[in-house]
């Protein structure tokens, strides 16, 4: 006698339905339960301080470590024009202005801000030089982090550095910028 598919489904759920009784009766399935918590807490943890979920979030969230950064235009003196030149003069300068911008878009952007930020995944050794307490070991020594790396994406990968702990970082910290502005 063979048994059709919707008798099997039923004796199927039977058996499933029996061994979820019995388990649901036993004495051990709250410490199980407390154990299956305890793991995803553990894995949770686990992914959040590896940093992956640093990848997840917002770019411009992670790049910011200090105070503000001033902008090149507040930095910059604007340029005036001659009062007793005239439109002419203004004119000029306009240009220059347009002339000036163009430059700067096609210009590669610098690893030291205006402020004396350094950003880490565009410095150099003589950048790098430039922050408090690193030499020229130590800025090989980040160098070399950052190209295992491909790139920096927290302040707190700069720990991985021999010599550099967290009282150097937290001096180290208002210096840095990650990605630019």
């Amino acid at each position: 006698m063979e048994l059709s598919a919707e008798d099997k489904q039923v004796g199927a759920r039977a058996f499933f339905g029996s061994i979820a009784a019995r388990l649901r009766g036993s004495a051990w399935m709250p410490l199980a339960g407390k154990a299956a918590l305890g793991v995803l807490g553990f894995l949770a943890l686990a992914f959040m301080g590896s940093g992956a979920g640093a990848d997840l979030m917002p770019r411009r969230v992670g790049a910011y470590l200090g105070p503000p950064a001033t902008s090149a235009s507040a930095a910059a003196p604007l340029p005036t024009a001659d009062a007793g030149a005239g439109a002419h003069a203004e004119a000029d300068a306009g240009a220059g202005a347009d002339a000036g911008a163009a430059a700067d878009a096609a210009a590669p952007i610098a690893a030291v801000t205006p402020d004396g930020r350094v950003i880490l995944n565009l410095a150099t050794e003589e950048d790098l030089r430039k922050l408090p307490g690193i030499g020229a070991t130590k800025a090989k020594a980040i160098l070399a982090l950052r190209a295992k790396l491909g790139r920096f994406k927290r302040p707190e990968d700069l720990l991985r550095v021999k010599g550099l702990g967290r009282k150097s970082l937290g001096r180290l910290r208002p210096k840095l910028l990650i990605d630019p502005p």
